[in-house]
Parts: structure tokens; sequence; C-alpha cells
């Protein structure tokens, strides 16, 4: 059957759109549904959870320096996940991922070592590398092609490979140099070419940009705004008939909020901060309004406000969780670092019992506003509102207690922030109609301003971390380098993530995947899938190994072994079934970066590294129960 005729599987957690509504299965999904059925949301909520965590308890996590060593080490394990992710939608493993990473830095050094009694081939790097890529592409065909013509579980076939590469590695580095670490890179010609592509470093403190901040400012900001516009577009009714006045208080809004980030980065002292952020504030409020007056149907049916038991009751657990939060942030003493009880400072756990208790507090708020849309718009609006009170008094609670820079600057103006934008929306849901059916032309835009609004707040964050200021190095900040390894890890998880979500050789992934003789039957080409998904493991495999050996400039025969569980312990973390069919690439990302946030967040908060073996394996647990609970949930949802 020709490639033409294949119909394209619909990618696993990516809701499909059909205009029937008869049918409960093919049931309009409202945004937050949709958002929450995707297998990665589970992974971002746990990433930013401990992210926060260790932000309050480790004075270094979350400085330019921490993000770079937690980037470095996210890198080469996350290629890797997002690959073996891949590999595991498409309902297969491969056991001999990590021992590949390091046979094939090994490959590409004994090709460039000289030739000798104890010599390598005396290759350029320019003919080394790219043989070495083939040696990759042909075990990854190996691989595939041995599963699909022996029927043989991937489990096996890939365990006996992991050993036939694990006992190469050994004995061919004990017969040709005569020991464990094979000789250095930097011998072949080329080098320094190769080492740019594969190991060059950005000295931050030798990037200085006066208008860092400012530039930060603007593309954060206005991400945030275009990602609410976008929430917007994709929840509530279109109108008609365009009304063209909202569009003009859109602008006179955005001009207004651009005013205020300019007040913030021109005045001095805690007045002009307040200014400015009030106009921030109210430019966001009047520009929100005036989108929704530009695109969307008024609602005339507005009910009245009213709080049954079970939303009671969720306020009564918000309550508990909120005056805990706020009587042990009243009881521990902020200031005291002294080790209190295992892994805590009595300082740290005052961080983390305020921070989870409040949490938990506006989470219960949140499921409240949930189902008080059942009631009636104006108790979800009242809900919503009560929301944003709490943050709000969250935000002043913690800035008046703590003597913390972070909680008293950064933590407040982010609290001050998720207020507003929850009281713009429990405002707004009050005067505009929600959608109760599939509108593509809005979600098409909605999709599009939330991928600009990324790109924005990315770029702001990159500036952000890449440049420093004459203030910074006068006060003796600490340097930062980034590597070469972190944009490898970002592009080949930007691609791979395109490939999985927008081509047909990602629906064939998930196809496979899910059922893979039924994917035969409709013209799938399963076999030649999931050799190319094999091939796709060992090519990122390659690429951890040119990266492992540009980094260290030798490799020992045991590099990489027992690394493949780490592989697939992220892809997990990263909301991918061991079952097959369902995942993403993205979600193997961050998995990869919540366990070098982990192992980078343990020393750091002075906590003994032994543990940190418990710490992944009780995330493991937490990621896979926390998945399914939010996938069951949001399906539920009608």
């Amino acid at each position: 059957m020709s490639d033409t005729a294949v119909p394209e599987a619909q990618p696993a957690g990516a809701p499909a759109e059909h205009d029937d509504e008869g049918d409960e299965r093919l049931a309009y999904r409202g945004l937050f549904q949709r958002l929450f059925i995707r297998p990665e949301i589970g992974a971002m909520i746990g990433a930013l959870a401990i992210w926060v965590f260790f932000w309050a308890v480790a004075i270094p996590f979350g400085t330019a320096g921490g993000t770079a060593s937690t980037l470095d080490l996210a890198s080469t394990l996350g290629i890797m996940a997002v690959a073996v992710s891949m590999l595991m939608i498409g309902g297969e493993f491969d056991l001999s991922a990590g021992a590949n990473t390091g046979a094939m830095g090994i490959v590409v050094i004994l090709l460039v070592k000289e030739t000798g009694d104890l010599g390598g081939a005396g290759l350029s790097l320019w003919i080394a590398i790219p043989i070495s890529f083939l040696v990759a592409m042909g075990i990854g065909y190996f691989n595939g092609s041995m599963v699909e013509r022996t029927a043989l579980p991937s489990f096996i076939v890939t365990l006996g490979t992991f050993f036939v590469l694990k006992g190469a590695k050994l004995g061919f580095s004990k017969l040709i140099v005569d020991q464990i670490q094979v000789g250095r890179i930097d011998e072949g010609h080329g080098y320094d070419f190769w080492r740019k592509i594969f190991a060059s470093e950005w000295e931050r403190n030798g990037h200085q940009f006066e208008g860092r901040d400012l530039v930060y400012t603007l593309l954060v900001i206005g991400g945030i705004a275009l990602i609410a516009l976008a929430a917007y577009e994709m929840h509530f009714l279109r109108r008609a008939e365009r009304k063209p006045v909202g569009a003009i208080v859109l602008a006179v809004g955005t001009a207004v909020a651009v005013g205020g980030v300019i007040i913030l980065h021109t005045t001095d002292g805690v007045s002009g901060n307040w200014v400015g952020s009030l106009v921030v504030g109210v430019g966001i409020l009047v520009g929100l309004y005036g989108w929704s007056e530009w695109r969307f149907e008024p609602l005339h049916e507005r009910g009245t406000v009213h709080f049954p038991p079970d939303i009671m009751r969720l306020f009564g657990y918000a309550a508990l969780a909120l005056v805990l939060s706020v009587f042990f942030a009243i009881v521990f003493d902020s200031s005291d670092d002294s080790d209190l009880f295992f892994p805590f400072t009595e300082q740290g756990l005052r961080a983390v019992l305020y921070v989870g208790l409040a949490a938990v507090g506006v989470t219960m708020l949140m499921i409240a506003a949930s189902r008080a849309r059942k009631v009636s718009p104006m108790t979800k609006s009242a809900v919503s509102i009560i929301t944003a009170l709490v943050v709000l008094g969250l935000a002043f609670f913690g800035r008046s207690e703590s003597e913390s820079v972070k909680f008293r600057g950064e933590a407040f103006s982010v609290m001050l922030a998720v207020a507003l934008l929850i009281f713009a929306w429990a405002l707004f849901g009050a005067l505009f109609t929600e959608r109760t059916s599939v509108d593509r032309a809005a979600d098409r835009v909605g999709g599009r301003m939330v991928a600009i609004g990324l790109i924005a707040i990315v770029v702001g964050i990159i500036v952000k971390l890449l440049y420093t200021t004459d203030a910074e190095i006068a006060a003796g900040l600490a340097p930062a380098k980034f590597s070469m390894r972190s944009v490898w890890f970002v592009a080949f998880t930007a691609v791979a993530t395109w490939v999985l979500g927008w081509t047909r050789f990602g629906s064939w992934t998930f196809a496979v995947g899910g059922n893979k003789e039924a994917s035969r039957q409709v013209g799938v080409p399963a076999a030649r899938t999931k050799t190319q998904l094999f091939m796709l493991v060992s090519g990122a495999a390659w690429l951890v190994g040119m990266l492992l050996a540009f980094r260290l400039n030798t490799i020992q025969s045991g590099t990489g072994d027992g690394q493949e569980f780490e592989y697939i312990i992220a892809a997990v973390v990263g909301g991918t079934l061991l079952t097959g069919g369902y995942g993403s690439a993205l979600g193997g990302a961050i998995g990869a970066l919540i366990m070098a946030m982990s192992q980078q967040g343990i020393p750091s908060a002075r906590w003994n590294s032994d543990w940190r073996f418990v710490f992944l394996g009780a995330i493991l647990l937490l990621a896979v129960i926390a998945n399914r609970f939010i996938r069951t949930k949001a399906e539920g949802m009608r």
C-alpha cells in the first residue's frame, strides 16, 4: 500500500477534533481538560514543584551558575531520554542504550589514536566521526531487525546487545591499548573544529549587556500575556461580528503595561517598584478586557452565587492547609539554618511546610472552582476571586515573614502576577460566554499564540542567563558556564517533539505502539517504523558518545553501563507508558530535568548525596501515580 493511502493516527494525549458531539467519546473537552490529558503535564507540574522545593531550601539553586550545572547534568541524560521515550511510545525497549553511548566514544577515539604497538587506526576526525555514526546506525538496525525477524521481546534482544557492547568495550580496550582508558580524542586531526561543535562553552561573566533586565522583563511579560490571550481564545466563544473598540482598548492596555515595565527599570526604590508594578497590572487587565470585548460573546445568563456541600468541603480542606502553612511559618525561625533533623534545617523545613501546605490549599480552591462551573458562572467566578485573594494574602504574608531576598523579591512578584491572572480569569469568566463546541480556527490561532509566547519567554530567560551586568560583576556574582551540550539537548528535544507531534512518522510511532497488528492492517509500515526507532536511539547514543568524548577527552570502558535504567526512569517520569502508545518526547526531556534538579539540588541543600537514589525512586513512584491520577480525573470530566 502506498504511503499516501495511510491514514494518520492521532498522537496519544492530543485530543481529536470532531464535529459529532452525540457520542460521549467524542464530547467536547474544555481548555483545561485538554491540557491535563497531555502526557507531559504531570511531569511539568512535578518539575515545577521540585524546582520550587530546591529553590526554597538551597541558596545556590536557581542562580545562573546553578541553572548551568543543572542543564549540563540533564543534557546527555535528556537526549537519551527523549529518544528512549519515542522508542517506548513505539512499544519497545533498548537496554543497550547506556552501553552504546560509551561504545561510540570509544570507537571514535580508537579510530583517531595513532597506530603503533598500542595504538589505533590513526584516522582524521573528519573520517572517524562519520564512521562512528555508521557503526551506531548499524547497531540500531541490528536491534530492530532482530526484534522483527525473531519476534523475540526487545527486552531480550537488546539485553544481549548490551552484554556484547559491554564486553567489546572492555575487550577491545585491553587488546588495543592494554588499559580500560582508551586514549585522548585531541590527538585527532580536526579536533579544534569538532570541539566547537561538541564541547564549546559560553562564559557568562565575559558577556555584559546592561539592557538585559529590560529585555528579559519585556519578553517574559509579553510571552505570559500572549499565553493568557491564547487561553482566552481557546476557552471563550467567538463573536459573530468583531467589536473594533475592543482592539483599541487592547492597544491602550498594551501601551500602559509597556510603560509600567519602563517605570520599573528607570526608577529606584520601593515607591518606584510599586508604581511600576501597579501600572503593569492595570495594563494587563485593560488589555485582557480589550481582547475579550473585541472577540468574544458577552455572557447573558450568569446565575447566582451558591456553594453546595462538596464545594464547602473543599473550602474546609483549603482553610485547614492554609492555616497550617501560616502556623508553621510563624513557629519556625526563618533565619535559623542549623540542622533540625535529616534532611532539613529549621529554615528549610519552614520553607517546605509553608510552600507545600499553601500549594495544597490553593489547589483545593482551584478544584472547587472547577466544580463550581457546574453550579453557575457567578459561583465559579466567586471561587476564583477567593483563590486570587488567598494567593495575594500569601504573597504579602510571605514577604513580611521572610528575611530571604528570594521570598521578599522574586517569589512575591510571581505570586502577585499569579493572583492578577486568576482574578482576571474570574472577572472575565463572569462577563463572556465559554465555548461548548470545537472551534478549529480559534484553536489554531491560540496554538500559534502559545508557541510565540513560549518562544518569547524562553528567549527572555536565555538572555537573562547568558548575559551579566556591571552591577552583578561588582557584587562578586559567581561565574557561570553554559556548554554546547545544553544546546544539543534543547535542539534534539525540539526536533523530536516536532517529529512526534506533526509528522506522519510520529503518527506511525503512536500507532505501532498502541496496536501493532491493527496499524499494519491500515497500511502503517510497522516493522520499518520500529527499526527506525531503534536506529534513532542508537543515533542519540552516538551523539551522547561524541559529547562525552569531547568533554572528557577520554573514555573508560565502563562508561554508560547501567544508565539505560535512568533513561527509562526519565521517560516514565515524563509520562510515557511502559505499555507503549502513549507519551511524549518533551516529557522525556522534562523527566531528565527532574532527575538533574534532584542530583544538583541535594548537595546544594547540604544533604548527603548518598540518598540521591532514594529520592529518585520516590520521584518515579510519585510521578507514575500523579500522571495516572491527573489523566483519570481529566478524562472523567464532562
